[in-house]
């Protein structure tokens, strides 16, 4: 039989919801059925060790063309970097004329090379390219957001030549559906991925709490505005006024952490509230927590949240649209609204309430809907439904 050749765009492979998910995919994929590219346009990243040997990267990085542009073409000429340097003469050509002007750029991202199905795992500049600039009979872009951040008609022109738009929970697809409802009929749910086992593995590799004597509270996710983190220090202030014994540690980094980091000092927490920074393996933080926090606003899906449940950690989340997919309140983890006191509120019950706590607990595992032989037929047959 002869392999359908797949091509996979995102910018890079560094820790992320959207990177994981994407390993996900590249390590379950059929690859006696498949031949997989992966261009990325960036960086390669954390993750790039764990990718499977069948899979042959394309880097591609467009970093050369970041910056005022009489600096850029001074700084290509002298080092000779004419990808760069056409790079941002087509750039400006986009900007003039439309996103298709990336089709100038076909050949030198992907050497020509055509396709049976070319994956877009991005909006943006990612969905740009698999639209107009690969050779490919088939053209798929992916949605990771929890809310329209781009302007619909923008967003409708990047979109206009992909033959499926998949959203990674119903909640999206929703809301996709109803701000451009001319989506309707290319809008598919494909959830992303969890693999249990696998994540369960990863959490044994070491214990971060050596002192069993303190409640260990964690947070994991990137430092950004939408997740709300400025949240769990206010809690954390909370907790430690009523005389509570914890850490609460939050796993990840990102452009807001030095204003996090400024917050903890502000409300003098800096003794109780630790910065772990960014963590290749988060598992183990989460697996040896007595709570896992989750306070962000926006989730196209909560792959965090859904390792949380399959580890058997209590949970307190935040109200989005993607994990009401599959949580249920008071069940599998206790809801909050999305303000800093109710988050406090809840977590506060939690951590009073043992029976609530092991009832959480006895609840939390991964939904089957999301494991790795389901999200991979919904895929496969995707994909062998149209190429």
């Amino acid at each position: 039989m002869k392999k359908k050749k797949l091509l996979f765009i995102n910018g890079h492979l560094n820790t992320g919801g959207v990177e994981k998910a994407l390993l996900d995919f590249l390590n379950h994929l059929d690859y006696e059925k498949y031949e997989v590219d992966l261009l990325l346009m960036e960086k390669l990243g954390d993750y790039t060790p764990q990718l499977p040997g069948q899979v042959h990267v394309l880097l591609r990085s467009i970093e050369g063309t970041y910056g005022f542009l009489p600096k850029v073409i001074l700084k290509s000429i002298r080092n000779r970097d004419w990808f760069s340097l056409k790079m941002r003469l087509i750039f400006l050509l986009m900007r003039w004329f439309g996103n298709n002007k990336i089709a100038l750029a076909g050949k030198m991202l992907t050497d020509g090379k055509v396709y049976d199905c070319v994956i877009g795992f991005r909006r943006g500049f990612c969905t740009q390219i698999a639209a107009h600039a690969v050779k490919a009979d088939y053209r798929i872009t992916w949605w990771h957001h929890g809310c329209v951040n781009v302007e619909p008609a923008a967003y409708l022109e990047e979109v206009s030549n992909c033959h499926q738009i998949v959203a990674v929970s119903e909640g999206c697809r929703r809301m996709l559906a109803e701000v451009m409802p001319t989506l309707e009929d290319r809008l598919v749910t494909i959830h992303n991925m969890l693999d249990a086992n696998r994540v369960w593995d990863k959490a044994n590799a070491f214990d971060p709490y050596p002192d069993k004597s303190i409640l260990h509270v964690v947070s994991v996710g990137g430092l950004v505005p939408e997740k709300h983190f400025d949240n769990a220090i206010y809690a954390a202030r909370q907790l430690k006024d009523r005389g509570f014994r914890f850490r609460w540690h939050l796993v990840g980094d990102g452009v807001l952490r030095d204003d996090l980091r400024r917050k903890a000092v502000e409300l003098d927490v800096t003794d109780c509230f630790i910065f772990e920074g960014n963590q290749v393996n988060p598992y183990p933080y989460m697996k040896h927590a007595d709570l896992f926090v989750h306070p962000s606003y926006v989730e196209s899906f909560g792959i965090v949240v859904t390792e949380a449940l399959a580890l058997g950690v209590p949970c307190v989340i935040t109200r989005s649209s993607g994990v009401m997919d599959f949580l249920s309140d008071g069940e599998n983890a206790v809801l909050t609204e999305q303000c800093p006191e109710d988050l406090t509120e809840k977590v506060l019950m939690v951590l009073q309430n043992t029976e609530l706590c092991s009832h959480l607990k006895d609840n939390a595992r991964c939904p089957e809907q999301f494991c790795p032989e389901a999200v991979m037929k919904k895929i496969d047959d995707l994909l062998e439904a149209r190429i």
